[in-house]
């Protein structure tokens, strides 16, 4: 698209490159991703993203049956101090799950300076949120959370907005893997990485703010 005056940008003439959606038979204007936090969900079970640790569970107090006996109080969210008493101290496994507002299925996704990328579309950097884990493709095309980010090109995600307005995931590179791959659902809670089938919704994702 076209601005004849860009208002953001002292009124000058530019161009704007945009990915292209599909609406009601009619091409429409897409939006490039927008770095925050995010849980990102699989289109095709509707599961979240996350290490796969084990589950801590909410301190809710002694549990009480039958009607309340006093006020009725919010429960407050798991903190990452509490979530990840337990965790590896390496690398963590990633699975796909129910999303409970937990720790462990927040990430934080971030352009990296100077790794290049795309029209309009950096690459990405994605951990877990509040920590330095970061998520990263395997020499076996699976998907791990490393302790640290490193800039290495497994560690860099492109983000696309597909025509129905969900997203593909792809790394920057993946080793021994021959070819691009995306990030893909096998069944209801398997990540992997093989080659994006436009045709299904398993390598297709949404990010939702907690």
């Amino acid at each position: 698209m076209h601005y004849e005056a860009d208002m953001d940008r002292d009124g000058r003439s530019v161009l704007d490159i945009r990915p292209l959606m599909w609406k009601d038979g009619w091409p429409v204007g897409g939006d490039h991703f927008e770095p925050g936090t995010y849980e990102i969900q699989s289109e095709r079970s509707g599961g979240a993203l996350e290490l796969a640790v084990d589950f801590i569970r909410i301190n809710t107090g002694r549990m009480r049956w039958g009607p309340p006996t006093g006020p009725v109080k919010p429960i407050a969210n798991q903190t990452l101090e509490q979530d990840s008493a337990k965790w590896p101290a390496g690398k963590i496994a990633v699975d796909i799950n129910d999303y409970m507002v937990r720790p462990h299925q927040l990430w934080t996704i971030a352009p990296v300076p100077d790794a290049g990328g795309y029209p309009g579309d950096p690459y990405f950097k994605i951990t877990i949120a509040g920590t330095d884990r970061a998520l990263s493709a395997t020499a076996n095309a699976d998907v791990e959370a490393v302790a640290s980010f490193s800039g290495a090109p497994e560690q860099l995600w492109r983000i696309d907005q597909l025509i129905d307005g969900t997203y593909r995931i792809m790394p920057k590179a993946s080793p021994n893997s021959g070819g691009p791959l995306a990030l893909t659902a096998i069944g209801a809670s398997t990540p992997a990485l093989i080659k994006f089938d436009p045709k299904s919704d398993r390598g297709k994702w949404t990010f939702r703010k907690p």
